[in-house]
């Protein structure tokens, strides 16, 4: 809960901040002054990784990895995760030039957009608190996935319902991206595959999410128009429902 809804917390900061740091110091000046947090990150994660790992009687533990790249269920997860992460990319880039499209300043995009990723943080924060109660995850997945698809149908329906759009689309993608890490660890059986699967998943992910931005920005510049990238992702939702109902309870990779 902490780890998404930190990297959601930053998003929204960063949304409500950079028009007025971009008319205060310039949109070069602006950027870099993204490299102040991460270097403090950087100076926390290198104190955290100095502390001593105590090493188990009879010297280290021999851990078999498993080949996820063989793996069927590993794809649909990286495939899950990239395709869910991918509307979150989409949204972070594209809400505020849509709706600066439709008459909304700057500023107020991006006040739209630090909304959406408020209510993605309440989102986080409120499936993380009740997951334990719900060991089946596929009815919150499905929820989650119906208000996603929701908010896209704003954007392509009724564009000007800018508040709804918000609360939708900010309470799908920040539940689907706990959801989907945590069903991603339902499917470990110890600690070390937990962490290669993790690893698997979101750096595929990761990848694949990463694509749907420059996807977005294709069709704009070929039609003039966002609402190709929305029907786009609301295909990608369908097939996320789809999937969903692999995600039993108690399958391991």
């Amino acid at each position: 809960g902490l780890y998404t809804t930190g990297i959601m917390a930053g998003a929204a900061v960063a949304a409500a901040g950079a028009s007025g740091l971009t008319r205060l110091a310039g949109w070069q000046a602006m950027f870099g002054l993204w490299t102040l947090p991460a270097v403090l990150a950087l100076l926390l994660w290198t104190g955290a990784t100095k502390r001593s790992v105590a090493v188990p009687a009879g010297g280290p533990r021999v851990v078999r990895r498993h080949a996820l790249w063989k793996s069927p269920r590993a794809w649909l997860l990286l495939t899950f995760f990239g395709v869910g992460t991918g509307a979150y990319t989409l949204v972070l880039a594209w809400f505020p030039p849509f709706y600066a499209s439709r008459g909304l300043t700057a500023d107020q995009a991006g006040y739209a957009l630090s909304a959406l990723t408020v209510c993605e943080v309440l989102a986080g924060l409120t499936v993380s608190a009740a997951i334990a109660r719900r060991p089946d995850r596929r009815p919150l997945l499905i929820a989650a996935l119906t208000s996603l698809l929701s908010g896209i149908a704003c954007l392509l329906l009724a564009p000007w319902l800018v508040l709804p759009a918000v609360c939708l689309l900010g309470a799908g993608i920040g539940a689907i991206f706990p959801l989907s890490l945590i069903v991603t660890l339902d499917h470990a059986s110890d600690p070390d595959q937990a962490g290669d699967l993790m690893a698997f998943v979101q750096g595929g992910g990761y990848v694949m999410a990463s694509v749907m931005p420059f996807l977005a920005g294709w069709v704009r510049d070929a039609s003039s128009d966002l609402s190709g990238a929305w029907l786009l992702m609301a295909v990608g939702v369908v097939a996320m429902m789809v999937m969903t109902a692999r995600f039993k309870p108690g399958v391991r990779i």
